[in-house]
């Protein structure tokens, strides 16, 4: 062992010896080998990039099995275990966007759930809760699909804005419900009175949300310019959807309701 130290390398010309250059790598302490470290590099990993989790968690079964495998190679002669470190934290982050991904679906659920609650206690119809709650989740998925559209990765801000979106995209939706539920008439009549009673003012909310996000689009911080980018999404698929998605289901179905009703309808 000490020959092999004292052996020159074919990295360098200035005569660097191999204990010189791999001093971190190999422990050696003049009698016996402590460890010895071997790296190894993947083909399909962006050092520089962020790759999804999927093609991460395969390269990551891949070098399990080859720290296994080296395991059982050197646990002959060794007494210690092969030690796998991720020296790009590549690993690391494919954990953490794991957890990203779990508390998204979780918050998003839980919060399209939660609006639905909400909805029903407002309306006390249930098929206008209903209904609403579709409008909800069609904007959660209409923001969250033009999100990848736009290149973004999910990390903590993502993950964050897409467990709010529910609370967001509630505000126009029940205000268009609650004056469906309270008008009277023929279904053509009740949409025509929510209309002419909350639409110019649905309408008015939406564009003053929309020119209050345009400002954060120019931030420096990053938090900032994709809270104002989610915001504008947000409600401009939340008046669209509730608008044109909403009112228009309740018009097709038309769904009779009880005139001045006290009771949860069904």
């Amino acid at each position: 062992m000490p020959k092999f130290l004292e052996q020159k390398t074919c990295f360098a010309d200035d005569g660097e010896t191999v204990a010189s250059r791999y001093s971190k790598e190999v422990g050696w302490d003049g009698a016996t080998l402590k460890y010895a470290a071997i790296s190894a590099e993947s083909d399909k990993l962006d050092p520089f990039g962020r790759d999804s989790e999927f093609l991460t968690r395969q390269e990551y079964d891949q070098f399990i099995l080859l720290a296994e495998e080296a395991d059982e190679l050197v646990s002959v002669h060794c007494s210690g275990s092969v030690v796998m470190t991720d020296l790009d934290e590549k690993f690391v982050f494919m954990n953490n966007q794991s957890i990203y991904v779990q508390t998204a679906i979780q918050s998003a659920i839980l919060g399209v759930c939660i609006a639905f609650v909400v909805l029903l206690v407002s309306t006390r119809v249930f098929h206008i809760a209903l209904f609403a709650s579709l409008s909800i989740t069609c904007v959660l998925i209409s923001v969250v699909g033009t999100m990848v559209m736009m290149g973004w990765y999910l990390g903590s801000i993502e993950s964050i804005l897409i467990g709010i979106i529910a609370g967001f995209s509630v505000d126009y939706v029940v205000h268009l419900a609650h004056a469906y539920e309270i008008a009277s008439g023929d279904t053509y009549e009740r949409i025509t009175e929510a209309f002419g009673d909350l639409g110019i003012s649905v309408f008015n909310g939406m564009i003053t949300s929309v020119v209050a996000s345009i400002p954060l689009f120019f931030c420096q911080l990053q938090f900032f310019a994709k809270f104002g980018t989610f915001l504008c999404l947000t409600i401009a698929f939340s008046w669209i959807f509730a608008n044109f998605g909403f009112m228009s289901l309740l018009a097709q179905l038309k769904i009779p309701l009880k005139e001045k009703g006290r009771g949860c309808s069904l």
